[in-house]
């Protein structure tokens, strides 16, 4: 005899099958992945209305779709030199939308520190210049992009130390340790740093 089956089960039945397959789905590929969905990346800043972004390190699973959704056209990444399978997702992500990306890192000796605060310096210029949308960002968007966007106040827009310094305390206690080193640092090589800038920009081709 036919076995007789309610509607309810039936539907019961076609929804467990359903949650199934969306399970087994999503641990091969993460909702992260599909066209369209993704998560702003930590610390996402507008730093300068428009064009200019700062951030942490954004996930490989949304950094395609976090690049072109926000229209970048440079990315900036002052991540240390270390192996990293995010910063080689980001690569490849720029390198298919055809966008700038440059890595920067941040790290000792002091000389390099200051040679590619200098070139992030120069860059964000540039990119302004073109009317290009720029993301500089370090691993937790905290410190280094911080310093950078505060080198950018310095010396391009000629802010005061008072105001260009207070990009530190956006996601730093003012009174911090870090801050403070930091801040004697860049007092120390002040002149070195702003001859660089100026030196690389003359340098520039002119568009």
């Amino acid at each position: 005899m036919p076995v007789r089956v309610s509607k309810w089960r039936a539907l019961s039945v076609a929804a467990l099958c359903l949650a199934v397959a969306v399970g087994a789905y999503t641990r091969v590929i993460p909702f992260s992945h599909l066209p369209g969905v993704w998560h702003e990346p930590e610390r996402w800043t507008e730093a300068r209305a428009g064009w200019l972004f700062r951030s942490g390190q954004i996930p490989p699973s949304d950094v395609l779709e976090v690049l072109r959704e926000k229209k970048i056209d440079v990315v900036l990444d002052l991540t240390d030199d270390s192996p990293d399978a995010m910063r080689d997702a980001e690569h490849a992500a720029s390198e298919t939308l055809g966008i700038r990306y440059l890595h920067l890192p941040v790290e000792h000796p002091a000389g390099r520190v200051l040679e590619n605060l200098a070139n992030a310096v120069v860059e964000m210029e540039l990119a302004h210049r073109r009317g290009d949308r720029v993301l500089v960002h370090c691993t937790y968007g905290h410190r280094r992009s911080a310093t950078a966007l505060v080198l950018y106040a310095r010396y391009i827009e000629r802010e005061p130390k008072h105001v260009a310094y207070a990009e530190f305390t956006r996601y730093s206690s003012a009174d911090s340790q870090w801050s403070d080193d930091l801040i004697r640092f860049l007092e120390k090589h002040d002149t070195e740093l702003r001859d660089k800038v100026a030196a690389k920009l003359a340098a520039a081709p002119q568009s």
